[in-house]
């Protein structure tokens, strides 16, 4: 017999493998960032990998204005709300992610273990997914940290002038 969807745990659910944003990005490498990745969620971290909130699709096109470019250019940061979103235990019931993101009027929830660290995403996608039966599935955890991953930006170099190397003239 298969437990019924309310009482299943959010860690059957949720996505561990997240692509994050340190805090000192801009907003156009979270908006670079969710296009490439097709992600509608950013979770942003500290210089030290801890979790300060979430960016998500919404709130960023809500915050674009194409008409200054140095809007592009502030920080993830100032997109997030001054209060982190209330997170969920692993162990919490669907039902008890589904409230949380009620109550905050939020499509997702972090999931935090007992130290606040994140390790994990839950959302309405994987809610709607689930009480569909679309079985997705989630590799158990090899123990350590989640798969966080950090995407640096590469800056292209300037091409080297006709009869110039690229250290210059001599």
């Amino acid at each position: 017999m298969t437990t019924p969807l309310e009482q299943r745990t959010v860690a059957e659910l949720m996505t561990r493998d997240l692509l994050t944003i340190a805090e000192d990005e801009s907003v156009l490498m979270a908006w670079e960032l969710m296009c490439k990745a097709e992600v509608h969620h950013l979770p942003v971290t500290d210089v030290e990998g801890g979790f300060l909130g979430v960016v998500d699709a919404q709130t960023l096109t809500a915050a674009w204005n194409a008409t200054t470019p140095r809007n592009a250019r502030r920080r993830v940061t100032t997109l997030l709300p001054s209060r982190r979103p209330a997170a969920v235990r692993p162990g919490a019931t669907v039902a008890e992610a589904a409230r949380v993101m009620l109550e905050a009027g939020m499509d997702y929830a972090p999931v935090t273990d007992e130290h606040g660290a994140l390790v994990g995403l839950i959302t309405a996608h994987d809610l709607i997914a689930a009480l569909a039966g679309a079985h997705r599935e989630i590799p158990p955890r090899a123990g350590g940290m989640p798969s966080l991953y950090r995407v640096e930006p590469v800056v292209p170099q300037p091409a080297a002038h006709p009869g110039q190397g690229r250290l210059g003239p001599d």
